[in-house]
């Protein structure tokens, strides 16, 4: 978010003088002795009997930064003071006085803050701001919202005024015939809609308020401290600016938001909160290399029951919520109206940049019927019919030079990291039979060159894979091609992972080749790299080391602990006119599997 609030401090300072100021003028806090008789905004309006009703209004409705923070001041008294705005009253009869009031007399903190958004301040604004000349004026409103201040046609948002430039000792009042019309915008329907509670709740944990300095008016300073005549905080909420990447309170931007209902929230946090099964203890073993000496240590991390629940919390609702979310300007010039229409977008893009492909795009909005907002749609579901690999479940790749860890030194020489390949390589196999394996698209120059300590040494290399959810995944390991070896390589891989939350201890499993692959037992083989017309080597094969894995605990986020694998060359004195015990490895790529259905 990025509104406004105020807090008032006390202050002497005169107000700003009305006389003579030009069309849609401001004048925050001018000293002049003449209009130090007149009366208060609060006065004005009190003391005015066709505004009878606002006043009641104004005299039992307490400011508030936010929902969840309210003052003792209520905006009689806070339009009492010496700061300057400028009011535009509805009169008796023109506005939906029952309606508000019945709001405001319920007790409810969530009524009082309607009528505080969606009344009071949608009807004024800081500053003084005379109807006055022929121009057209934008305003900002006093809950950010905007409006046209038509001095031409003497109108607020196309609201007759009625009664114009009512001189104050601090502001400007007018008299309009009914109240400046109100539209939300989608962060006020994703946080106030009945019966969406659950995800209002999430997303308002995240609100923050910032103290900004260059905005505010400073005081005198009193006893070597200073003082803040009109001291203004930015309020934001960091979930939706940071991991939702969205501007939902931005009246200028267009957005289109899924809002789930309560029961649809709880249908899906129940689903995603199976692939955040965190640990209350993680212990990890580092091992480090330096020169020939190795070292290990271990590293322990511990969560309270507190900590835990609120991390798990935290992940599942921010999976579901940090989703929702689609920046029309976004869509590849698609528009508003083409979201829910079958065939018309073959895909979406919501603000995370997770694509959605039609048909199943259009399933996400459930058949709701469009709420308009002030800048865009929301629709309120039913189904929360994202799923899990539409959103979290990514192909997940290490770069084995960023991810690589830890080497035997009594079997390998020091990893070269940079091996120069002499060019990028599409990586497809085809072994002439239709089996294709394409798990990347492309090997890149920089890779880990594993080097064998002697000829017949078998080099033993860790690889970090860390940020893990808990779920099945496909395992690969992606070779380059060994063009000076010119043979395949034949290795064992081992994981090791954390497979029960109540001891945190490490699982260590040597994997068997799967069904299909190349190799038997638990020694994998690459395939032959290929050798094109002009005779040179293309490349080797990414190697299938698992099959639908069970990963039973969750690692994203946790910052000491990571599941290791292990690739060790096994290649025997006899089988080295066979295979080459030097490995040059590209990457690791994890495809997550969803659980299934109960």
């Amino acid at each position: 978010m990025n509104r406004n609030y105020f807090n008032w401090c006390a202050g002497s300072l005169m107000a700003a003088m009305l006389l003579i100021l030009p069309s849609c003028s401001d004048d925050h806090f001018s000293i002049d002795s003449e209009v130090s008789g007149r009366p208060t905004l609060w006065q004005a309006i009190e003391s005015n009997e066709s505004l009878s009703e606002y006043a009641s209004i104004l005299r039992d409705l307490q400011y508030s930064k936010k929902v969840s923070s309210v003052t003792n001041q209520t905006y009689a008294e806070l339009l009492n003071h010496e700061q300057t705005f400028t009011v535009w009253a509805p009169k008796n009869g023109s506005f939906n006085y029952e309606k508000w009031r019945e709001l405001l007399d319920d007790g409810t903190r969530a009524s009082a803050y309607r009528v505080e958004t969606e009344l009071v301040r949608n009807n004024m604004t800081r500053f003084t701001h005379l109807l006055n000349g022929n121009d057209s004026t934008n305003l900002v409103l006093f809950n950010n919202k905007t409006a046209v201040f038509n001095c031409a046609e003497g109108t607020i948002k196309g609201q007759a005024i009625t009664t114009a430039n009512i001189g104050t000792s601090n502001g400007v009042l007018h008299v309009i015939d009914g109240a400046v019309s109100y539209l939300p915008n989608l962060y006020e329907i994703l946080t106030t809609t009945t019966g969406c509670d659950s995800i209002a709740k999430f997303i308002l944990k995240y609100e923050k308020d910032e103290f900004d300095e260059d905005a505010s008016t400073q005081g005198p300073t009193i006893d070597g401290n200073i003082t803040w005549v009109d001291s203004v905080s930015t309020a934001y909420n960091e979930f939706v600016l940071g991991y939702m990447n969205a501007r939902l309170d931005n009246e200028d931007s267009t957005y289109v938001v899924v809002v789930p209902t309560n029961e649809a929230w709880d249908v899906a946090y129940a689903k995603y909160i199976k692939y955040y099964n965190y640990m209350p203890t993680y212990i990890q073993e580092v091992t480090t290399n330096e020169g020939t000496t190795t070292t290990t240590s271990t590293i322990t991390t511990t969560y309270t029951d507190i900590e835990l629940d609120s991390i798990v919390r935290a992940r599942t609702g921010g999976a579901i919520a940090s989703n929702i979310a689609f920046n029309v300007n976004s869509q590849f010039g698609h528009k508003i109206e083409d979201f829910t229409t079958p065939g018309a977008c073959d895909s979406l893009m919501n603000t995370i940049r997770n694509v959605f492909y039609d048909p199943e795009s259009v399933e996400l909005f459930d058949n709701a019927t469009p709420v308009r907002a002030s800048n865009g749609y929301a629709y309120v579901v039913d189904n929360f019919n994202f799923t899990p690999l539409q959103t979290i479940l990514d192909k997940r790749r290490y770069e084995a030079e960023n991810c690589w860890t830890s080497y035997d030194t009594s079997k390998s020489g020091l990893p070269n990291d940079h091996k120069d390949l002499n060019g990028n390589y599409t990586f497809t196999f085809d072994d002439g039979e239709g089996n294709i394996t394409q798990i990347d698209t492309l090997i890149r120059e920089r890779v880990v060159n594993i080097v064998p300590a002697s000829r017949v040494s078998n080099p033993v290399i860790n690889f970090k894979i860390d940020n893990t959810l808990s779920c099945k995944y496909d395992i690969y390991v992606v070779f380059a091609p060994n063009i000076e070896a010119a043979k395949p390589n034949q290795f064992r891989a081992t994981l090791l992972y954390h497979d029960n939350a109540a001891t945190g201890k490490i699982n260590t499993l040597t994997l068997d080749v799967p069904e299909g692959v190349k190799g038997s037992g638990s020694k994998f083989q690459t395939r032959l790299p290929r050798i094109d017309e002009n005779g040179e080597f293309q490349f080797n094969d990414s190697v299938l080391i698992a099959k639908d894995i069970e990963l039973p605990i969750c690692y994203y986020g946790v910052d000491d602990a990571y599941v290791t694998l292990r690739i060790a060359a096994s290649v025997t004195s006899r089988e080295l006119a066979d295979f080459t015990n030097e490995m040059l490895i590209d990457k690791i790529v994890l495809v997550p599997k969803e659980h299934e259905e109960e």
